[in-house]
């Protein structure tokens, strides 16, 4: 939706990632190998030339719902350690090792190239992400169908859905009416 809060920089990225689905309303944009490598090198997250199977498919969705699950943890949710274990893997497949470069800056690189090095980026990204004094305001959707990943820019960081008008607005009437249907 084009209402929604997006983050910008390493936060952005992973925003980004997670929601190349729309839970509630579609589309998926990660449909086969050919949209994931499409995805990935528009990002900048893997080297031109590289492919991807739909082994390479599978675990880039289930890394993007662990990082959704992490993100979770920012809106009061539980982090289940499947998404711990997916992220621990995509590192470790990866090879993820701390670099420095010229500069002095550390960072976080894989040595594997393709579709696994791309995911380490992504793993790395979200390590950046989670260092960052906003990460707390990257928070998913309070609506059990929707779960979009949104950027909370209230003052108070208490923003629950991923928009009022819609998410919002459903839950509130939604809780209007078993008010209601209670009371009556």
């Amino acid at each position: 939706m084009a209402d929604r809060e997006n983050a910008t920089g390493v936060l952005g990225l992973v925003q980004a990632f997670v929601n190349t689905v729309d839970l509630q309303d579609g589309p998926e944009e990660l449909t086969d190998p050919n949209t994931l490598v499409a995805w990935l090198r528009a990002h900048s997250l893997m080297e031109p030339g590289s492919t991807a199977s739909e082994a390479d498919l599978k675990h880039a969705i289930a890394l993007r719902e662990a990082i959704r699950g992490l993100i979770g943890a920012n809106s009061g949710g539980k982090v289940y350690p499947l998404d711990i274990a997916t992220l621990n893997e995509a590192a470790a497949a990866s090879r993820l090792r701390a670099r420095f470069g010229a500069d002095g800056r550390s960072r976080l690189e894989p040595e594997a190239d393709g579709v696994a090095g791309a995911m380490g980026r992504m793993v790395a990204a979200v390590f950046a992400a989670m260092a960052d004094e906003n990460w707390s305001r990257l928070k998913l959707c309070g609506s059990t169908t929707c779960r979009w990943a949104f950027f909370d820019m209230s003052r108070n960081h208490s923003s629950r859905w991923c928009t009022m008008a819609s998410c919002g607005n459903r839950q509130k009437a939604r809780r209007f009416r078993e008010r209601a249907k209670a009371g009556a």
